[in-house]
């Protein structure tokens, strides 16, 4: 049996792999929200969960919110909601974007900002920048597997094979 990966099935998958990759990165830029999209919810915190990518809570409105480590580099942002069961905070999300959860019951939105006292943690353009950065792995890892799969497709199409493993001919086998 033919090892699919070194052959023309893995160049196609390397390309397509990159293409959607490529893709992905687009998706996750065109989907981070406007400042006019945003909500703002007020409270103080009384639950939450941290995770090795996120952070959960529950304000005391009962809404529930996820705030994720990608877009908050700093720390500063899952800091000031740890200590929020103190003083109340105000966090801007987008109720578009709900995700669910093993661990709790409900839904939770994703938050893009956290206030103490009407001053921002961390300004949107911080966080859009924080989530840019870690989308550049995405594109970066698909531009280099397209590449990867348009030369291997391009080794592998039937013009480029020749006799004696791809060195053109001399002319003394003439």
């Amino acid at each position: 049996m033919k090892d699919w990966f070194a052959g023309e099935r893995g160049a196609y998958f390397f390309l397509l792999l990159g293409i959607g990759l490529i893709g992905l990165f687009a998706v996750l830029e065109y989907r981070f929200p406007q400042a006019a999209q945003l909500e703002t919810a007020r409270g103080r915190v009384l639950w939450q969960q941290e995770t090795r990518g996120a952070l959960y809570f529950r304000l005391a409105d009962q809404q529930q919110f996820v705030l994720h480590a990608k877009g908050d580099a700093s720390g500063r942002q899952r800091q000031t909601l740890r200590d929020a069961a103190m003083y109340p905070v105000s966090v801007r999300f987008l109720r578009q974007q709900k995700t669910g959860i093993g661990f709790a019951p409900g839904e939770f939105y994703t938050v893009y900002g956290v206030a103490v006292g009407g001053k921002e943690v961390a300004t949107l353009d911080a966080v859009r920048s924080d989530y840019r950065r870690d989308n550049l792995t995405a594109l970066l890892m698909g531009v280099a597997a397209a590449i990867a799969g348009a030369w291997r497709v391009r080794s592998l199409s039937p013009g480029s094979r020749r006799a004696g493993g791809g060195r053109p001919a001399s002319r003394r086998s003439r």
